[in-house]
């Protein structure tokens, strides 16, 4: 016993080191990672937040939902519109966009959340392809296929974001703000209620929860993340097009989750961090970098369908049980 309880503060003191190194790592990187790597770990972030709002519902709510691209570019193209277009300074673009987008959500989640199951995922899908077709057809407003260009990274209490170290850092701090929030958002009564209606709606709304609102509530709290992504993505890349909006990333978005491992809280990020470095290595070994993506998460889907996480839990699972195997007594009769 004695062992078994030294084993497990060896263990926490491990995950600790782990996680000071990974934090000192991230904190530090602008002083020995080049822009490409800054770059492409900014682009782990604004997908990452859109990975959490898949995750959110998915994880949390059991809601698959194909609409939350929208949100990504619905917030985007209004911090091109107001911003890049008409010059109203920050934080005004970013709020009116995060304004419009729980609106929309609100508006949507008013409707899909009286379905469940096949007729949730249509509803949610065609939702999405009807912002998408809207952005690509208005090209009085919205440009269509070219776009709202010129998208410039405000600054933030003197600080110039135009700069990729600092637009790294101010990345790096929103999204940890963000996991927070979200882990004592899933630890909370609220977060154990969604659980409770992911199990059995039915159940719950016998024991007096209001089931409709509180989906409604985490629906709207899940476009406002995927919101804040689509307000970096377009700060990141300077330019918001309807392929933020498209059917094929939010295909990317959920197979990023399920490959991270959807039940799980780290599941989203580590499925991010996979992806899109992936999606950076192969695409410099082979120009059917799509593919190959493909055919890897295929497999990892095929053979982990609990995700990577699902995985490694499973090996520290077995690793535990072979530890606390009490080992044979001695022969008596030597």
């Amino acid at each position: 016993m004695t062992g078994t309880l030294l084993q497990g503060s060896s263990l926490r003191r491990l995950r600790l080191v782990v996680a000071i190194a990974v934090v000192v790592a991230l904190v530090t990187l602008p002083a020995y990672g080049g822009q490409y790597t800054l770059t492409t770990f900014i682009r782990t972030f604004y997908f990452g937040f859109l990975a959490l709002s898949v995750g959110l519902l998915l994880g949390q709510g059991g809601m698959i939902s194909l609409t939350q691209t929208a949100f990504f570019g619905i917030s985007g193209y209004v911090v091109g519109l107001l911003g890049a277009e008409r010059g109203f300074p920050f934080p005004l673009p970013e709020l009116a966009g995060l304004a419009l987008v729980a609106v929309v959500a609100l508006l949507f989640a008013l409707v899909v959340m009286r379905t469940h199951g096949i007729v949730f995922l249509m509803l949610t899908l065609a939702l999405g392809q009807i912002c998408w077709s809207f952005a690509r057809q208005n090209t009085s407003l919205l440009h269509g296929w070219a776009g709202i260009p010129d998208i410039q990274p405000p600054s933030i209490f003197g600080v110039d974001l135009t700069q990729n170290a600092n637009f790294y850092w101010m990345s790096l701090a929103l999204f940890s703000l963000g996991l927070l929030f979200l882990w004592r958002l899933v630890q909370s009564p609220f977060g154990l209620a969604l659980n409770g209606i992911r199990e059995s709606p039915r159940r719950m709304s016998a024991l007096g929860y209001p089931v409709f609102w509180l989906r409604v509530a985490v629906f709207v709290i899940a476009a406002i993340y995927a919101g804040v992504g689509g307000i970096l993505a377009a700060w990141s890349s300077g330019i918001v097009t309807p392929t933020a909006l498209q059917l094929s990333r939010m295909i990317w978005i959920l197979l990023i989750v399920i490959l991270g491992g959807s039940q799980y809280f780290w599941g989203p990020v580590v499925g991010a961090v996979i992806a899109v470095w992936l999606d950076v290595i192969v695409s410099q070994l082979t120009p059917r970098y799509n593919t190959v993506i493909g055919i890897v998460f295929v497999v990892v889907i095929l053979l982990a369908p609990n995700g990577i996480l699902g995985v490694w839990e499973r090996i520290t699972a077995k690793r535990r049980a072979l530890r606390q195997v009490p080992a044979a007594p001695p022969d008596s009769n030597q």
